[in-house]
């Protein structure tokens, strides 16, 4: 069986990528062939250079995974897209809610945010959509804002996240938030939580408590994290752009409490956590989870296993209560590394074995 993976935001290096690597590094374990495909775009930036920092930055073996140049996205033609998608028997395509018509055996769209626009409004964009077998969704949410105008038969598979490789530490007076230092969208709103924890420390109750930020960051978004490194002086907050997959599981694994910002303030889908990888991983660490109550993050928390907040005054109240309390801290964190169970490599890689028919 012969199986191609098209993501044309590869270079992002984000959860969407994560999420299509890991199946590919899946199939090939089952001895398929499998072909990361790139367009012109990609193919600039090296087959070595992707197959390399993908491999590095998701703990990934891609070894036997092939990166060719494919006639896919931007310039590429009707006709011969899709005579050499005939060579497949099955295309998995992240989209960014464009599409083409697929040639392959069996084709697959994955969606891993809202799209709220509707792709398919001329004769030629329905069939376009027709061609695709399957949709599938990161949660329940992206599904819920997507599925009015994507109305393909559809299944939720969660994202794969490694809770087997993160283990609680000795844990440590150590707040953690991880989210990429986006510095046009602005979207994990870091300066929110550095906004907090001066309040917080400024109270005089915050003695020996840090506030770790770490996360993907490009050249473009360096003012960003300028500007929240200013917003930080004076305070014992720590910043940990494109930190290495070791290093970050051993935060995760010695961090007490665990904040998520995204979505605060947005009444946009769009704009809001999807799922929560990271949220995942952290309560994998036994962190103790306090995030937004909007997005895929209400899919993840569960009573007893963490704290969902609203309002600022929430943030503030749940980090206390946490902080202050021992046995409070250890409880929680125990639920946490349970339910991030129920979101592990292992349930992905089984429903998509079961998807494919391999």
């Amino acid at each position: 069986m012969k199986i191609a993976i098209y993501s044309p935001y590869l270079d992002t290096f984000g959860g969407g990528e994560k999420y299509m690597m890991t199946i590919a590094e899946l199939l090939i374990g089952e001895s398929l062939e499998v072909d990361i495909l790139l367009d012109n775009h990609l193919k600039s930036l090296g087959a070595g250079y992707l197959k390399n920092e993908l491999s590095k930055r998701f703990a990934l073996n891609l070894d036997r995974v092939n990166f060719i140049k494919a006639p896919v996205g931007k310039g590429s033609t009707f006709f011969i897209r899709s005579f050499f998608l005939l060579n497949y028997d099955i295309l998995f395509y992240l989209t960014d809610g464009s599409i083409f018509y697929p040639t392959s055996k069996r084709n697959i769209l994955h969606i891993q945010s809202p799209l709220i626009g509707q792709p398919a409004k001329s004769m030629w964009g329905k069939l376009k959509l027709k061609g695709w077998d399957l949709i599938i969704y990161n949660s329940n949410f992206t599904k819920k804002h997507s599925e009015k105008n994507w109305p393909n038969k559809s299944e939720v598979i969660y994202p794969p996240v490694d809770v087997d490789k993160i283990k609680p530490l000795e844990k440590k007076k150590y707040i953690l938030s991880v989210g990429r230092f986006f510095g046009y969208l602005r979207s994990k709103k870091q300066e929110i939580l550095i906004k907090v924890f001066r309040e917080l420390y400024e109270t005089g109750q915050l003695k020996d408590w840090k506030l770790f930020l770490a996360g993907a960051a490009s050249s473009g978004d360096e003012p960003y994290l300028d500007e929240l490194k200013k917003m930080s002086q004076g305070l014992p907050v720590s910043f940990y752009p494109n930190i290495e997959y070791a290093d970050l599981v051993k935060l995760y694994g010695q961090s007490s409490l665990y904040w998520h910002a995204a979505g605060f303030g947005d009444s946009d889908p769009t704009k809001m956590e999807h799922f929560g990888i990271s949220i995942v991983e952290a309560m994998a660490g036994g962190c103790v989870p306090i995030v937004t109550k909007k997005g895929g993050q209400v899919e993840i928390i569960q009573k007893g296993c963490g704290f969902l907040w609203e309002t600022l005054s929430d943030l503030k109240k749940f980090s206390l209560q946490a902080m202050l309390d021992a046995d409070l801290r250890l409880k929680v964190s125990r639920a946490a590394i349970k339910r991030a169970k129920r979101f592990s490599k292992d349930m992905f890689i089984e429903k998509i074995l079961k998807l494919t028919n391999v």
